[in-house]
Formats: C-alpha cells, sequence, structure tokens
C-alpha cells in the first residue's frame, strides 16, 4: 500500500487553503515528512477509523494545531522530572518527540527526532492515555495509517470498541 492508497481509501478531497509548510518547519524546527505532507494536502486534518485525529499546522482548535507540537513535549519534560519511569525506555536524553495526532481516548502519537535525523527516518511513539506506557513502531505516521487500515499494526493501548477501520475518514468541519 502506498500514500496514494491510503488518500484513495479516505477519498481525501484537498482543503480549500493549502498549508504553509515553510513556516510550519520554521515553527517546530524539523521538516515535517514529505508522506505527512502529501496525506494533509491531499485532504486536510482529519479523523482515521473514528478515532485517530491527525493534527495540521494552524488549524482552529489548539488541540489539533501541529504547531502547538513542541508544547506538548515541554509539557512531557516536567512530568518526567517528577516521575523518570514514564519516559519511554529507548528515548535518548537528546531526542525529542513531536506529537502528529491524538486520539478521543487519550493516546498521543508522536515522532521520535533524534539530531540530524531525516524527516523520512522518524519512528512513531504512541503513549497511552495515562502517559505510563509507550509503545513504538519503525514506521512513517502514513506507515501506521496504512498498517491500521490493513489490519497489520494495532498498537496495544487503542481501543477495540472506538477503532473502526470501515470508517477510513472524515475531514474536520469547516471553521
Amino acid at each position: 500500500m502506498s500514500v496514494q492508497d491510503l488518500i484513495d481509501a479516505g477519498g481525501l478531497v484537498p482543503p480549500a487553503q493549502p498549508y504553509d509548510w515553510a513556516r510550519a518547519e520554521q515553527e517546530l524546527g524539523i521538516a515535517v515528512p514529505e508522506d505527512f505532507r502529501r496525506l494533509l494536502d491531499a485532504g486536510g486534518a482529519g479523523q482515521w477509523f473514528g478515532y485517530v485525529r491527525l493534527f495540521a499546522p494552524g488549524h482552529p482548535l489548539p488541540s489539533q494545531d501541529l504547531l502547538e507540537s513542541p508544547g506538548v513535549f515541554r509539557d512531557l519534560l516536567v512530568l518526567w522530572e517528577d516521575d523518570p519511569e514514564t519516559r519511554p525506555d529507548d528515548l535518548p536524553e537528546d531526542s525529542r518527540l513531536l506529537a502528529w495526532a491524538n486520539t478521543g481516548n487519550g493516546e498521543t502519537l508522536f515522532w521520535r527526532v533524534d539530531p540530524g535525523a531525516s524527516p523520512d527516518e522518524l519512528s512513531v511513539y504512541v503513549e497511552d492515555a495515562d502517559g505510563e506506557s509507550w509503545e513504538r513502531f519503525d514506521l512513517s505516521a502514513t506507515g501506521l495509517l496504512e498498517g491500521i487500515l490493513e489490519g497489520e499494526v494495532r498498537p496495544e493501548s487503542f481501543s477495540d470498541t472506538f477503532l473502526r477501520v470501515d470508517d477510513v475518514y472524515r475531514p474536520y468541519p469547516s471553521a
């Protein structure tokens, strides 16, 4: 499966206003992975499988704004000072996490950003709703979504009740 297959499966329609990826990358301090940009450029931010809510740069809801993602990691760093056991075991001290999606159930999906790493080499981490458990996937964001759609990938913390692969994609209502 390819990003185009995912776009086709979701019936994506490009958003009315294109995203300013140059501004987003400047604010985030990283190059956003090309596959993620292609997916958002094809259909905008929305909800996948009735469950996974993708973030977009400049989204009107701060909880869905990709540009707010660095603040999520700063909050994690504060929590980890008090409770270092909740930090992912395999996250190097010089790496950071950048949130790109969350779920209505409270899980957050992150890219692991290592110094000097190519944007196409970013692993995905899924934090459970309690912030106590982490799962790593050596996949891109779209690779994770493709794996869920094909039934080959399922984060352990994801709800079997709410995750529905028959409800592939719904765009967020226009603001």
